[in-house]
């Protein structure tokens, strides 16, 4: 298992943001592979995540127009209360 060392919570939130900016990207693969021979069980919740965001994928664009456009405005409304937080 890897050793991390000086995590703060601001670099966690980094490599965290950059994963999953990578899992939108699709460029993961190649990246979550090299991850699980050094972590493998870094790796396999990422394989996880990986999954889960082609799911969703896949549920989404089964959807009507109507559909996707609600949850559209259901989504933005929901960021715009997540932003007043911060």
């Amino acid at each position: 298992m890897a050793k991390y060392k000086n995590l703060s919570p601001q670099l966690r939130e980094g490599i965290i943001g950059k994963l999953f900016g990578a899992l939108a990207t699709r460029a993961a693969k190649k990246h979550i592979k090299n991850i699980s021979k050094k972590d493998p069980k870094l790796g396999g919740l990422l394989s996880r995540a990986n999954k889960a965001a082609d799911d969703a994928e896949k549920y989404l664009a089964s959807m009507s127009k109507k559909e996707r456009d609600d949850f559209e405005k259901e989504k933005e409304a929901f960021l715009k209360t997540l932003w007043k937080k911060w």
